[in-house]
């Protein structure tokens, strides 16, 4: 039988599965028509189905952070049979691309799912403030998967988007908008086409400001997306943008909310659930947790984790892939300045002595069980502060920048020219978000070239990753930058078949 549009055609509210394999699909037109809720309830049950989504492993529980990883400058995997080791030696291609189908499928499920809210949640009667928060995390949810996949498989706005400074109309595709619950339904005999990129964040800006407007003066919870939590999001996207002053309007909402902390407080704070810092983090507990689809699981051993302890930092237990490891730039990176706390994520790993990052701590002893932060206030800090550096206020620049940066040295950054603050600033952006789904797409974003030492076999051939031009690289072809359109869609949707990302080779089944 012929496969169903696969973005449209699956609908899932179950529990979180945390198995690799793609979900059984079951075409749309099979689901009986009948509201989804008809009370707060309800809604709140359906919302709490998308928040599932958004932990598995194929989305923010471990794909998100592992694919900009893998990608990045950062990490190198030393065997093969590692998780993402596709991604880590940039070897995708049309009809093998690593995670890239399990991401599109996984994200577009996300996708599904709020547009089915959204389609019912203005008939329900209730709290009014319950209804109005319920729609606003919806809208920033499909605001957030939507920039995801276009982070995932568009290139970043500096080349898709009309008047981007190094814009070129082979790169100017985005992803289909699939923007109701009619669309859903229409979608399964006329499937949709890619949008234009410019569109694509049109739509996202829209809905991020709608989920702001919805959830203004409505309290946070804890793991869900909050006011502060969608203005921290809508400043990521200016900044993909370059649109600094409205980077500046969003991120200065953001920043009214949480604290630093304090330096001495560091080694035993910072991975701990809902500290000061964290706006937003998805929540995991010894009952629902993604075991050994983790990202601890794949990236480093459990270690002793004991500041002051002579064992602190070694290998406790000789659990999981670990097949991942901090390479000599980033431990560089983080020695950088004698009196950073952030030394204390270098740890060992079975690569080798210090070659672990321990950004996640499990907690109770259980390796893999540890939230993940979608949005924390350093984040939010470091975009404003760049955001200042661009405008020229070097003076606003160095505050924003001096907050994350005394926290974490106890010493004191003093700005000097326009483009070493920018410069300072990406940098800090890598101390600071190491392995929260930044480092890569920073350089992609502003077509920064960068280079990785070559430590592990899988990615000997891969050292140098130039956006601009590919033809440099020591493989002479390289491309996947950015995942291809996966096959199977390409099967099922003809609109797409003539919109693959350059590089990758064209459709030509039937």
């Amino acid at each position: 039988m012929r496969k169903i549009f696969l973005i449209l055609t699956v609908i899932f509210m179950g529990s979180l599965s945390s198995c690799d394999d793609l979900l059984e699909k079951t075409p749309y037109t099979s689901i009986p028509d009948f509201e989804m809720f008809t009370d707060v309830e309800g809604a709140q049950g359906a919302l709490n189905g998308i928040y599932d989504r958004l932990t598995s492993a194929n989305y923010y529980g471990r794909l998100i952070y592992a694919y900009e990883g893998s990608k990045g400058p950062d990490f190198y995997v030393e065997d093969t049979g590692n998780r993402f080791e596709t991604e880590n030696a940039y070897r995708e291609t049309s009809v093998s691309s690593g995670y890239g189908t399990s991401a599109w499928n996984t994200i577009y499920k996300v996708v599904f799912l709020c547009n089915n809210v959204l389609a019912n949640i203005d008939l329900i009667e209730g709290d009014e403030n319950e209804i109005r928060r319920i729609k606003g995390e919806v809208y920033a949810l499909r605001g957030l998967a939507y920039f995801d996949l276009m982070r995932l498989f568009a290139y970043p706005p500096i080349f898709s988007v009309k008047g981007g400074a190094k814009y070129n109309d082979k790169y100017k595709w985005g992803v289909p908008l699939i923007l109701s619950q009619q669309d859903n339904i229409d979608a399964a005999t006329d499937s949709p086409a890619r949008d234009e990129a410019g569109v694509c964040y049109d739509l996202i800006i829209s809905d991020f400001k709608t989920a702001i407007t919805n959830l203004d003066g409505i309290s946070a919870s804890k793991g869900r997306v909050s006011y502060n939590a969608a203005n921290a999001l809508l400043a990521r996207v200016y900044l993909y943008l370059g649109r600094w002053n409205d980077v500046i309007s969003a991120g200065e909402i953001a920043a009214t909310t949480g604290s630093m902390i304090s330096y001495s407080d560091y080694n035993t704070t910072y991975y701990q659930p809902y500290n000061s810092e964290n706006l937003w983090e998805l929540d995991y507990s010894e009952t629902d947790n993604l075991a050994s689809n983790s990202l601890n699981y794949l990236v480093r051993n459990p270690t002793i984790d004991k500041p002051g302890d002579p064992h602190d930092g070694e290998i406790a237990a000789n659990i999981g892939y670990a097949g991942y490891g901090g390479n000599v730039y980033l431990r560089h990176a983080l020695m950088e300045i004698p009196t950073d706390v952030r030394q204390y994520l270098i740890c060992d790993n079975e690569l080798g002595d210090s070659t672990g990052i321990r950004k996640y701590i499990g907690q109770n002893g259980n390796h893999n069980v540890f939230n993940i932060p979608i949005v924390r206030l350093p984040e939010v800090y470091l975009t404003l502060a760049e955001a200042y550096a661009e405008v020229n206020n070097l003076a606003k620049a160095e505050e924003n920048l001096n907050y994350v940066y005394e926290a974490r040295t106890g010493l004191t950054y003093t700005a000097t020219s326009q483009a070493q603050t920018i410069t300072d600033v990406l940098a800090e952006r890598r101390k600071e978000l190491v392995l929260e789904g930044h480092t890569y797409w920073d350089h992609f974003r502003r077509s920064i070239p960068f280079d990785r030492e070559p430590e592990g076999s899988v990615s000997d051939d891969v050292s140098h990753i130039d956006f601009e031009n590919p033809s440099q690289t020591p493989t002479g072809t390289m491309y996947q930058f950015v995942y291809p359109i996966p096959q199977d869609e390409m099967e099922v949707n003809p609109n797409i078949r003539d919109q693959q990302n350059p590089g990758y080779t064209p459709y030509t089944g039937d």
